[in-house]
């Protein structure tokens, strides 16, 4: 008895270790975030990336990954994801109101969309 308790025991960590995944980088999902003020999209914003989070982290230093939008793009490729949360902060440049405009989302890479491309809005303001 003893011996079948401990092989469940073993086959129900190993489970759990194995299907446990965690988000960040190495993976091939790929965030198309546009963040947009007012439904108007900012040009060459910056997004910061928290992994294994639905809330914000605070100070830009605690973030896990900064992904740099191209001046003339009004998205920005997060690009090597794995599956698993993410909590994204956009930081951009309103010029017809002239200020920096901040905001963020919590978002998630399911199984199912490891290895593709998925768009997602961000809601910034002044």
């Amino acid at each position: 008895m003893k011996k079948i308790f401990l092989i469940s025991l073993l086959f129900c960590v190993s489970a759990g270790i194995i299907s446990c995944k965690k988000a960040g980088l190495g993976g091939d999902a790929i965030l198309v975030a546009f963040p947009k003020h007012h439904g108007k999209a900012i040009y060459g914003a910056t997004v910061y990336v928290k992994f294994n989070s639905k809330d914000a982290a605070g100070d830009l230093s605690n973030y896990d990954k900064a992904f740099v939008g191209e001046e003339k793009e009004d998205h920005v490729h997060l690009e090597g994801l794995k599956q698993g949360n993410y909590y994204c902060y956009a930081v951009g440049y309103d010029s017809s109101i002239s200020q920096v405009v901040t905001g963020g989302g919590a978002f998630t890479i399911k199984h199912k969309d490891r290895k593709e491309e998925q768009d997602v809005d961000i809601a910034v303001t002044e």
